[in-house]
């Protein structure tokens, strides 16, 4: 049996624009080599924000599992094709699903989302040697 959990988060930038991750169920046990999804919804007023999945491991490391934005995708090494994502723009949905659970996959799991922030242009102001 592998047990797999998951936690929900609020993200605040200094714009005060809100971003929320609630993941479904918060525990789940599942037998090696079945199917399962973890269900991820969130909440943003960005058109294209960078979701990502992450796990804690039981010896408390951290692993990188995979990451997603409307142009980029980029999965982990370990994934070996067993960990794929249902993404749902209009619906704000991007669960996780690993076919062939193995005994490794148990873990804390984490989605999060990072707003695609566009750059702020600054004028640079150049003032002569000695002023203030």
């Amino acid at each position: 049996m592998i047990l797999l959990l998951g936690f929900s988060f609020l993200l605040f930038s200094k714009d005060v624009i809100c971003n929320e991750v609630t993941q479904s169920p918060p525990e789940l046990t599942v037998a090696s080599g079945n199917k399962v999804t973890l269900f991820c919804t969130y909440k943003t007023a960005y058109s294209n924000p960078d979701l990502y999945w992450y796990r804690i491991r039981p010896d408390y490391s951290f692993q990188f599992i995979l990451y997603r934005d409307n142009a980029r995708s980029h999965d982990a090494d370990f994934t070996q094709g067993r960990f794929s994502v249902q993404h749902g723009k209009t619906q704000k949905t991007f669960h996780l699903v690993i076919s062939s659970v193995r005994t490794e996959d148990s873990a804390v799991y984490y989605c999060a989302i990072l707003p695609t922030v566009m750059q702020v242009l600054r004028k640079s102001v150049h003032k002569p040697l000695g002023t203030a």
